[in-house]
């Protein structure tokens, strides 16, 4: 909000209060949980109206970006709590109670089913699970792009393509679950089924919400390699001709790129590389922010290369038909290398293009057959003084950039992991790994819409609403006197 205020003093003013709000949050947070812990853990996902909004506390701090909020004990404990589904406070305490309930039900001894179920549907078991048929998808891809051939008929469909066609249909449906369920919520209450939860709740914009997951870089990173991969799959069954399946496997390869870059999400969940791979995304981040200037650069410096290396060139820039022909590529393709210390120099001698031709209607005519480049002494001095500003000074500064990120993230890397992995641990407590969801989730629809609302669980639910609700107001007062 402070971003949107027109006049500097209004911004500040908004920025002081903010920071008064924060420390407020902080202090209310360790009353509640130095008075009653437990209670405390389950106000923090409680869900409430706050200005007009339903969301829970945990949920308010990590859309607003509120680290510390995010980073205390409480919080952290509420969420490996429901990491480990209340088995144990730890991952070697999950693993031991999970391998014993194991071992006792293989010996036929005393076997809890509570306890088993616990096991089963604890989110870090989903996770593991969900990113063992991963890596399998990823293999099987990789497989079917080495094997890839045109498409003929069904019979032309291997092992490894349906694999990956099954997992890129789950993975999908199961990223936008919650887009699929409001619909599905939208229509139970058309035809008259309401449970209290629903009655006059609010929510987020879905242009809020759309610019929130939008804006998240996994998130982004899911867009493009479904993108990419729906586009191959159509390519390869919808156009048949020998040209277009040679895009088809370009976009396959670009689709295995990208699906190789969202497996690096499961290490965020590890202590000592989450931060890394936070350290990475952040760089890139900068990265992309850099590349314009380093862009406009190579623009500049190739125009004055095409210039000289060839004269009196009559420019056909944008060809459909033969877009590797684009004269945008020879433009940037020297300063491009030259980034990185190639000095290309020879391409500046006569006639270092072959084939070429001096015959200008034989190059404006063919073309494959590439114009002749001419020699002048002034392209030296070109790329000395682009080189000059690209590697000693723009490539520099980059570097120096990222060492700034570098110590930026490294001060607070364990507040951005604890920060980050309650978006991951949210997820997953929702989630059907993939591609099991396939069968599981149109069970668990069935289930939800037929279910009815318990008179038992609504008491039970009330009375603790207002346990924390008496809880919260009455150390609310005593933050906000100093008490």
């Amino acid at each position: 909000m402070a971003d949107k205020a027109s006049d500097q003093s209004i911004m500040a003013e908004m920025i002081a209060q903010s920071r008064i709000f924060a420390d407020r949050a902080l202090d209310l947070q360790s009353r509640l949980y130095d008075d009653d812990a437990e209670l405390s853990m389950d106000l923090v996902i409680t869900e409430q109206i706050v200005w007009d909004i339903t969301i829970s506390p945990m949920q308010c701090a990590y859309e607003q970006d509120m680290l510390d909020v995010l980073a205390q004990t409480c919080p952290q404990r509420r969420l490996n709590k429901i990491w480990y589904s209340g088995i144990s406070s730890s991952l070697g305490g999950f693993w031991k109670k999970g391998l014993i309930y194991g071992w006792c039900c293989c010996c036929k001894r005393q076997c809890s089913s509570e306890e088993g179920l616990k096991v089963i549907y604890a989110p870090l078991t989903k996770f593991l699970v969900h990113y063992v048929f991963f890596f399998a998808a990823l293999f099987s891809c990789s497989i079917f792009l080495m094997q890839m051939n045109v498409y003929k008929d069904i019979g032309s469909i291997g092992v490894y393509e349906i694999i990956f066609y099954a997992h890129l249909t789950g993975d999908i449906l199961e990223e936008y679950r919650n887009v699929i369920s409001n619909v599905i919520i939208s229509v139970v209450k058309k035809i008259g089924r309401r449970t209290p939860e629903q009655e006059d709740t609010l929510s987020h914009s879905r242009w809020y919400k759309f610019k929130k997951y939008i804006c998240n870089f996994w998130n982004l990173l899911d867009v493009i390699s479904y993108f990419l991969s729906i586009t191959s799959v159509c390519l390869r069954f919808f156009v048949l001709t020998e040209d277009w399946q040679k895009f088809c496997r370009r976009f396959f390869s670009l689709s295995l790129t990208t699906t190789f870059f969202r497996f690096f999400r499961v290490l965020l969940m590890s202590r000592k590389i989450g931060p890394k791979i936070i350290m990475i995304k952040e760089m890139l981040k900068d990265l992309f922010r850099f590349i314009g200037i380093l862009f406009l650069c190579m623009i500049g410096a190739g125009v004055l290369y095409h210039a000289n290396m060839y004269p009196e060139h009559d420019l056909k820039m944008w060809q459909i038909a033969r877009y590797q022909n684009w004269r945008i590529w020879n433009i940037i393709y020297i300063p491009y290398f030259q980034i990185y210390g190639e000095t290309m120099l020879d391409s500046f001698n006569d006639n270092i293009t072959t084939p070429c031709t001096m015959d200008r209607r034989v190059w404006e005519s063919n073309p494959d057959i590439e114009r002749c480049n001419e020699y002048d002494w002034v392209l030296i001095v070109i790329a000395a003084i682009y080189m000059l500003i690209s590697n000693l000074l723009l490539v520099n500064l980059l570097i120096a950039m990222f060492s700034y990120r570098f110590e930026r993230v490294q001060e607070i890397s364990e507040k951005l992991w604890r920060y980050l992995r309650y978006e991951v641990i949210m997820d997953y407590r929702t989630r059907i790994p993939v591609p099991l969801n396939l069968v599981i989730r149109p069970f668990y629809i069935i289930y939800w819409c037929c279910k009815k609302q318990s008179d038992e669980k609504a008491a039970i639910r009330k009375r603790s609403w207002d346990k924390i609700n008496a809880l919260q107001s009455m150390n609310a007062i005593k933050c906000v006197y100093n008490i």
